[in-house]
């Protein structure tokens, strides 16, 4: 049988994806304190992936 699709969750975890990406976008131009003082739930995680890499 075929499962009904939840597409209110679906909507949901659509818009947080778009909104790690713009994110993602801020921090890489350059806006870490912007992120870190909106976003301190993406922030550890972008600077774990990108500061991680500068090393």
């Amino acid at each position: 049988m075929i499962k009904k699709m939840n597409l209110p969750q679906i909507r949901i975890e659509k818009l947080e994806h778009d909104l790690y990406e713009a994110v993602e976008i801020a921090y890489l131009r350059g806006a870490s304190d912007w992120v870190c003082i909106h976003y301190p739930q993406y922030y550890e995680r972008l600077r774990k992936q990108y500061d991680g890499c500068a090393a």
